[in-house]
């Protein structure tokens, strides 16, 4: 018996945000990079959840999106996917983890508009169609 793996919240960790997102030391080295924070930080808090998310979180290199960073990706077996951009951990990260899970229950993760969380909602980058859809 095959399982269908779940949906994946993918953190770019090569993400510096953008300065749309608050970003002013962008080219600091010495300074993790803002995706790889967010990753840390939503990692951290998920381990905390009584509850198992329905989806896994991952951590990518480079959604090719670096004018728009921080961004996230989400895609699972026989959904939409979606790319998001101009995210921060200050103003995103619960409702990053919000989406994440309506997204991870939708049947073809098509998330109603107004179920999406309001600070959220606008930083569609692309929607991308499921294969065989």
């Amino acid at each position: 018996m095959t399982t269908t793996p779940k949906p994946r919240l993918n953190i770019c960790v090569t993400c510096r945000a953008s300065k749309d997102a608050g970003n002013t030391a962008e080219n600091d080295p010495a300074r993790d990079r803002d995706g790889k924070v967010l990753f840390e930080a939503l990692s951290a808090q998920i381990a905390t959840q009584t509850n198992a998310p329905s989806f896994e979180i991952v951590p990518v290199e480079c959604l090719s999106n670096c004018s728009s960073g921080c961004s996230v990706a989400l895609n699972g077996a026989g959904k939409w996917g979606y790319v998001y951009g101009n995210l921060s951990l200050k103003d995103h990260a619960g409702d990053i983890l919000k989406l994440a899970e309506a997204y991870a229950t939708s049947e073809t993760g098509l998330v109603a508009w107004r179920e999406r969380p309001e600070t959220v909602r606008r930083n569609v980058i692309a929607r991308i169609p499921p294969i065989g859809g």
